[in-house]
């Protein structure tokens, strides 16, 4: 187990595989197969062609379809793009683990798989929060939002997402595997996540804490006055009711969108918090994954219900048919 630990394992990653009383000597290795394991196995396949599908449609839709090409809807675009990548690329990394714990090439997986995460997590937590921060000034400073914002102006914000979350990471990543002593490990199934103390708080409270409040702070700003909108259409019928309409839905449908992350997303940073104090935390961790993943595949779920050319295009692709 040593010999191989030198040569297979990154990033400590023999502790994790250590910790399910397995020994990596042979060529392949199959994970666990108790009925839990065999539960989240079938998630995370059924659930990639799910989110892949789903986000598809999202996509090719806003690209091909001029009429669809607004500043809410590239947002929405971005949020797709990193939906997409986790049900295209984190997902079948984590039906991989689960078939085989001890690759040989796992020193190359557990790496990619830490960073892509990294990235796509961060870029969905900020593409929500543009979304807030989209329909604050869309509802709250209704005048200053059609004349500032503009298609160039939303695509400069999610380039600059994409292109931050990039160069953190990476930062991350090597900020972590350049600390001096034995840091401490967080366990993905049989890849290790080291984290430093001091730098893991400050990451935590950047990239998790300060986006959420103020999500959740634009959003009760937007709940108040969406309520004061609705009162009045429900009034009288004035001139611009229908575009102050059109703006009260797509209010109401973003913020079930990020009602639903928040529900996804906020139980696994929690846990992983408190991960020390809790025993068998490899099968907890395995259902929260679930919970974590499972935000990818619901919101092309949310546009069906309440976007009718989600619909059609729907239709489109079962079809074959404009």
């Amino acid at each position: 187990m040593e010999d191989d630990t030198k040569t297979v394992f990154a990033h400590l990653d023999y502790q994790c595989v250590s910790s399910w009383n397995t020994s990596c000597s042979s060529d392949f290795q199959l994970f666990h197969l108790n009925l839990s394991n065999l539960i989240v196995f079938f998630f995370f396949s059924v659930g990639s062609l799910l989110t892949v599908g789903g986000n598809m449609v999202v996509i090719v839709s806003i690209i091909i379809n001029k009429q669809l090409r607004t500043a809410t809807n590239f947002v929405i675009l971005s949020l797709a793009m990193s939906d997409f990548l986790v049900g295209g690329l984190m997902m079948p990394l984590q039906c991989v683990l689960f078939v085989d714990i001890c690759l040989h090439h796992i020193k190359t997986i557990c790496p990619v798989y830490h960073f892509i995460s990294s990235v796509v997590g961060t870029v969905s937590l900020y593409n929500v929060l543009l979304i807030a921060i989209d329909r604050y000034f869309a509802l709250c400073h209704p005048f200053h939002y059609v004349a500032k914002m503009s298609l160039r102006v939303v695509l400069k914000f999610v380039g600059f997402v994409w292109i931050l979350s990039v160069i953190y990471n990476l930062s991350v990543m090597y900020i972590g595997s350049s600390e001096n002593g034995q840091p401490k490990v967080i366990c993905f199934q049989a890849c290790a996540l080291p984290v430093n103390n001091t730098w893991g708080l400050i990451d935590f409270i950047f990239s998790f804490i300060i986006p959420c409040i103020l999500i959740i702070i634009l959003y009760v700003r937007v709940l108040t006055v969406a309520l004061r909108h609705a009162k009045v259409i429900s009034g009288a019928a004035k001139p611009g009711i229908k575009r102050r309409t059109s703006e009260l839905k797509a209010t109401k449908t973003l913020g079930t969108v990020v009602l639903v992350y928040l529900m996804c997303w906020i139980p696994l940073y929690v846990f992983l918090v408190n991960i020390e104090n809790v025993p068998d935390s490899n099968v907890i961790i395995n259902y929260l994954m679930c919970l974590f993943y499972s935000n990818a595949f619901i919101n092309p779920i949310i546009y069906a219900i309440s976007y009718p050319w989600f619909k059609k295009s729907l239709t489109f692709c079962a079809f074959f048919r404009k």
